[in-house]
């Protein structure tokens, strides 16, 4: 019998010669199946998610521990800095500064406020914070300007003051403003913005101010209304 023959024969499921019937597939030997039978299919893990995974195991426990320090924090987070003295980055913070001196006839003034930090982008020049300036004169009659913020100038002795300016003399006369400018050495003060007052003579609006000897002559721009001190009125009369 041919090859040819002999497959045709045992396609169509007769025996071969010799008598035997081929042993069904259930019953060969494991190792007579093919291999595709017994290979499990595994997939090679990528690069990129073995990477990713090395990274989370480094990640995570970073992220916990900055999360708690977080919380511990926290509460001097949503504080304000207080004031304090350092020379860490060469700018000088100081703690209810004060500064008194006298002009050429002896006539007193000073410059206090809560904070006072020394300007690094501009010498000479000190940020405060509620400044409040006081000049005098020799028979006792002063005035005062406080406001929130101030900027003073070593070399000129111009003090800027800005928030709520507030000028008050000694015979009770006072006024508010956004914005004034004062030289202390001098007693001089002036200012742009809208002025708000009251004294002695009554009630004053006005555009802006201009002030000399120390409060004792104070006049308002646009506006017809001036405030002298009595004794300086006295002497007038």
């Amino acid at each position: 019998m041919h090859a040819d023959d002999l497959v045709r024969q045992v396609r169509a499921g007769a025996p071969p010669p010799g008598g035997t019937e081929p042993a069904p597939a259930e019953a060969l030997p494991a190792k007579a199946l093919p291999d595709v039978h017994r290979r499990r299919t595994v997939r090679p893990v990528s690069r990129t998610y073995s990477r990713l995974v090395n990274l989370m195991k480094v990640a995570l426990p970073t992220l916990a521990l900055m999360l708690v320090a977080l919380v511990a924090a926290w509460p001097t987070l949503t504080e304000l800095p207080r004031p304090r003295l350092s020379a860490d980055k060469g700018q000088l913070e100081m703690i209810r500064p004060h500064y008194f001196s006298a002009d050429e006839k002896n006539q007193p003034y000073s410059v206090v406020a809560a904070r006072a930090e020394q300007s690094t982008d501009q010498p000479g020049i000190v940020v405060l914070e509620q400044p409040e300036a006081e000049m005098t004169e020799k028979d006792g009659t002063w005035v005062t300007m406080r406001s929130q913020w101030g900027w003073y100038d070593q070399n000129t002795g111009i003090l800027k003051m800005r928030g709520s300016v507030h000028v008050l003399r000694d015979d009770g006369t006072e006024f508010t403003t956004e914005e004034a400018y004062s030289d202390v050495r001098r007693g001089t003060a002036w200012g742009e913005a809208h002025v708000e007052g009251q004294g002695p003579q009554g009630v004053v609006l006005g555009e802006g101010f201009r002030m000399a000897e120390r409060g004792r002559n104070i006049v308002f721009l646009n506006s017809k209304a001036s405030m002298q001190s009595a004794e300086t009125a006295g002497k007038k009369r």
